[in-house]
């Protein structure tokens, strides 16, 4: 996939405010600047130490100290055990944040995801091997609604919808402009070149790498599927902004690749899968984690796999997680590691109810993260 499709597969807006390039790119930031972003970035990542003096002059111990982010004990005074663990989850998730290396903070989280969605695949051809449904019967099923991949142009004017009502309008006026020049016959590659906002729309003349059920967001899907090859679908809003989409391209998933979704389905309607599923882990013997391994395995020896659409679904639910939690705490990209250090401080105090049930969720999870900013407490603790 090119890079500069990226943004379109995320299921929340990247508000530049609190969000960075890597996993974020729908902001309308030119890639030059992107480009500036990551090189300058680093260079705030130096160590953030004060000197808390005592009466002696030597630097104080740090009490808790997360990555390039140290607090003092006079910083902590009153907290306890509990909350400077909570402390610590935050200014991670925060260094997480202001750098975008959220998707590796979540890994194992979006790897448990997959793994429960590829036990719940095993538990349907369970099913299906225990009540004789054959590959036949699956595939005359199929046909009666099969998957689609589409092939699709489109033109974006970026507005975001936490923009100003104005900056809305300005980029439903500009798309409004482009319909009436393309219904007056316009070539809409060229037009895609010359007007859409997407990064590295001029090069690609608005073609887009061809996409599956759950490979863009959902408006935008359900525009390009509504298209016979070769119509032009009304302006679109979605959370980035205004499209207009052409359909290039119309073509049937092969049943092999979507067997897995048709499985799962008729399953569902001739048993209880996570029944079956249930009796067949129990009889593998064992402690609960070892059942689970032992169904992976047999996934894994069926040759069974979640399909890549439903992996990308995963990953922007981890997203859409991601976005709420920065957004809650206040953490935004780009942010120096002081401010992060300020930022998860004030997160931790917030009585807000909204902020406290965000933090229990990240706490309920934090043995779900694989934070690259190590969390000590005390000296070396």
């Amino acid at each position: 996939m090119d890079t500069a499709e990226k943004w379109l597969l995320s299921a929340r807006p990247p508000t530049g405010e609190t969000l960075g390039p890597n996993r974020w790119r729908a902001s309308g930031v030119p890639d030059h600047f992107l480009r500036m972003q990551r090189r300058t970035l680093p260079s705030t990542l130096v160590l953030v130490m004060p000197l808390w003096l005592s009466a002696c002059g030597q630097a104080e111990t740090p009490a808790l100290t997360v990555g390039a982010i140290s607090y003092t004990e006079d910083q902590l005074l009153g907290l306890t055990q509990d909350r400077r663990r909570t402390l610590g989850y935050l200014t991670a998730f925060a260094l997480a944040v202001s750098d975008s290396s959220t998707l590796e903070f979540g890994s194992p989280l979006t790897s448990t995801w997959t793994a429960d969605r590829l036990l719940e695949i095993l538990a349907a051809d369970l099913t299906l091997e225990v009540h004789d449904v054959d590959e036949d019967v699956l595939e005359a099923q199929y046909m009666t609604n099969p998957q689609w991949q589409l092939t699709v142009r489109h033109i974006l004017f970026f507005s975001e919808r936490w923009r100003s009502d104005d900056h809305r309008k300005e980029a439903a006026d500009k798309a409004a402009r482009a319909m009436v020049a393309l219904r007056a016959g316009a070539d809409f590659a060229e037009t895609a070149a010359e007007l859409s906002e997407e990064p590295g729309a001029e090069g690609r003349q608005g073609l887009l790498t061809p996409g599956r059920d759950g490979s863009w967001v959902r408006e935008f899907w359900a525009a390009a599927l509504a298209l016979e090859a070769g119509e032009i679908s009304p302006v679109t809003e979605t959370q980035y902004g205004y499209h207009i989409l052409r359909l290039e391209q119309r073509e049937i998933v092969p049943f092999e690749e979507a067997r897995s979704v048709v499985a799962r389905s008729v399953a569902d309607r001739v048993a209880d899968p996570a029944a079956i599923l249930e009796t067949w882990l129990a009889s593998t013997g064992g402690a609960a984690d070892e059942q689970r391994q032992a169904g992976l395995a047999e996934a894994d020896r069926r040759g069974l796999v979640v399909p890549a659409g439903e992996r990308a679904e995963l990953e922007r639910r981890w997203e859409d997680q991601v976005y709420l939690w920065a957004a809650t705490f206040g953490f935004r990209y780009g942010a120096s590691p002081a401010q992060s250090a300020e930022a998860a401080m004030a997160a931790l105090s917030n009585p807000a109810q909204g902020v406290s049930l965000a933090r229990t969720e990240l706490v309920d999870h934090s043995d779900q993260f694989a934070s690259p900013y190590p969390i000590q407490h005390g000296a070396g603790r």
